[in-house]
């Protein structure tokens, strides 16, 4: 009888033990031999075939050292061999991940008549084994790359009800950027669609509303943008049960005969609650009119106008949307600025990808649509880190360019549309990508390589600063990097905000391959009994204890104190010395201001 004991994942650089319990249950007495094999990026250090004398009814354990190098499954093959012919063999697969978090390097280049790009495997050379790819996006635009956005979007790690919703309504659309063939997605399309709609309709409350992590809720805007995608999935043929269905539009619904006048609150929810109405056939067209002819200065967001353009072209009625298009794309300052505190998700860059995407769905004038993508182009250039939001309505953006005539050659093809393409690191080895213009005009292309770094970034601070300790758990300073199986610890992270704005803030804690969260009933908050000692405790809107990972999502107030804090509790399980990652919180919808901790090293010595 055998038992293997591995650690429940590896980091890259981790050095974990793999440990045996060998019990001779019925065998005869005699020399077992057990050998290990691996494959993938873990390897074991010493002698992977060992002999061991067994009695009969004798039980005896020992222990392999592995070491972490690269990303990936790992797999070990376990073989014994003993007395009498006895054959046994085990496999195990064994999860080794990047001890970094994915980094994104975006390049512009344009390319005149003949001249060409091509993409070799040594853009890799500087990231883990297994995390990089490359993704090329060539159009008329440098912003709309929806190849790099679309890779962002799926390796988005949090999962709320505006984030499910935004990583899965780009992907309605794939097929129409030409591209749905070479974007490298993890899983199939259809089945992602699929697992957003049952996800969002597990947030849906008794009245049709939903919430930002848990079922109902009281955001009309969140409300919209939901339904607005559970229309557009049915459009494509999706299934979303009419009950349920008819339940989120009432919701809208309500939520529009019961709105503000736009100068009380802006019209931000009355706007996407009527675009949605009109888009299921059901908006009170004496209200768009009503809006567009005495309101439409009200309206405090371009977005807001783009929604309102976009229900009157569904309505049929042209004339007043070509002119509230019109008002929208005045509304987006040609030199834009970074925004906080919007309650709508929103920014200058969202809005102006929603203007060309809405505007483009309404068939507004070109002059309009041209300078709205021109708004796009500045906006984008604010900051190099973008929202869930801002790249759901740049894909739908570059959807609507995505019709462009161009000219161009990949190996060799010739290619007539924008290019839209995702390529993982491993199916680059050693054949290069290499694209021409064959066109007279020039044209963007933008590559974004991605991947995790082998050296970590270091420890940063910009809207946010989080410092991470260590406690006994009655709230002794200890130190984690010499710590013993079964020792447990108060993980304590403190956020401070030198200047607290409005935002839904997420607190990411990423756990050595050694350690793992004990209890989460004894997460901190400000009423906490376990961890009573803690200052400034706060109550996350929501908290996720994984394998790899502790979350906390937090909504914050311009009013709120500076410093916040949140703690779990882990357990020392696994002896070896591991890599410990970085923590880090940011700002969901301005992810320009964040903080991260640097990196450290943790050592598990085994209890006896």
């Amino acid at each position: 009888m055998l038992t293997a004991t591995l650690p429940r994942f590896l980091l890259n650089g981790d050095k974990g033990t793999m440990s045996f319990d060998l019990d001779n249950v019925e065998g005869a007495a005699g020399d077992y031999s057990i050998s290990v094999k691996t494959s993938g990026p873990v390897k074991v250090t010493g002698n992977p075939t060992t002999t061991v004398k067994l009695a009969a009814k004798q039980r005896t354990s020992m222990a392999l050292a592995l070491d972490a190098g690269g990303a990936g499954t790992a797999n070990l093959d376990v073989d014994i061999k003993g007395p009498n012919g006895l054959t046994l063999a085990r496999h195990y697969a064994l999860d080794v991940k990047a001890a970094t978090q994915v980094l994104a390097r975006r390049s512009i280049r344009t390319l005149a008549k003949g001249e060409s790009l091509t993409l070799t495997p040594d853009m890799f050379s500087d990231l883990v084994s297994g995390t990089g790819s490359v993704s090329l996006s060539v159009s008329l635009s440098t912003a709309l790359d929806a190849a790099t956005i679309l890779e962002a979007l799926d390796r988005y790690p949090h999962g709320c009800s505006e984030q499910i919703t935004s990583r899965a309504m780009p992907l309605l659309y794939v097929n129409d950027l030409a591209a749905g063939a070479h974007l490298a997605m993890d899983t199939a399309v259809d089945q992602r669609i699929k697992d957003a709609i049952e996800r969002l309709l597990a947030r849906q409350g008794s009245n049709g509303s939903f919430g930002l992590w848990s079922a109902g809720g009281d955001d009309a805007w969140l409300d919209a943008y939901v339904t607005d995608f559970l229309t557009r999935a049915r459009e494509k043929g999706f299934a979303v049960p009419d009950v349920l269905f008819k339940n989120a539009l009432d919701r809208v619904r309500n939520s529009v005969v019961n709105a503000n006048e736009p100068e009380k609150d802006g019209g931000r929810d009355l706007a996407y609650g009527l675009y949605v109405l009109a888009r299921n056939g059901t908006a009170p067209i004496g209200d768009l009119r009503y809006l567009a002819d005495t309101k439409l200065s009200n309206l405090a967001t371009p977005i807001a106008k783009s929604q309102l353009a976009a229900a009157l072209a569904l309505v049929g009625d042209k004339t007043r949307a070509e002119r509230v298009y019109g008002a929208a794309l005045d509304a987006l300052a040609p030199k834009p600025v970074l925004e906080f505190g919007r309650t709508d998700y929103g920014s200058a860059l969202r809005d102006a990808a929603a203007l060309v995407s809405l505007a483009s769905e309404g068939n507004a004038p070109r002059a309009t649509l041209t300078q709205a993508v021109q708004r796009v182009e500045v906006a984008r250039g604010l900051s190099p880190y973008t929202s869930t939001q801002e790249n759901a309505w740049l894909v739908l953006a570059a959807r609507a360019l995505s019709k462009e005539t161009l000219a161009l050659d990949i190996d060799g093809s010739p290619v007539k549309a924008a290019v839209y393409r995702s390529y993982k690191a491993d199916a680059m080895a050693g054949k290069p990508v290499k694209l021409t213009n064959t066109g007279d005009a020039p044209v963007q292309a933008v590559v974004s390589v991605s991947g995790s770094p082998v050296t970590p970034e270091p420890a940063a601070s910009d809207g946010f600063k989080i410092e991470r300790n260590y406690f006994t758990l009655d709230g002794k300073p200890v130190d984690v990097t010499k710590a013993k199986q079964n020792d447990r610890f108060a993980v304590v992270l403190k956020i401070t905000e030198a200047k607290p704005e409005y935002g839904h803030i997420m607190v990411a804690d990423y756990l050595p391959a050694g350690l793992e969260i004990d209890n989460p009933h004894l997460v901190s908050s400000g009423d906490s009994g376990t961890l009573d000692w803690i200052e400034d405790g706060e109550e996350p809107e929501h908290t996720e204890f994984r394998d790899d990972r502790f979350t906390a999502a937090i909504d914050r107030a311009s009013d709120d104190k500076s410093v916040f804090t949140v703690a779990y509790v882990v357990r020392a399980v696994s002896p070896g010395k591991y890599v410990l990652p970085q923590a880090y919180v940011e700002d969901m919808y301005n992810p320009s201001r964040y903080g991260r901790t640097g990196t450290g090293s943790v050592e598990v010595r085994p209890a006896k």
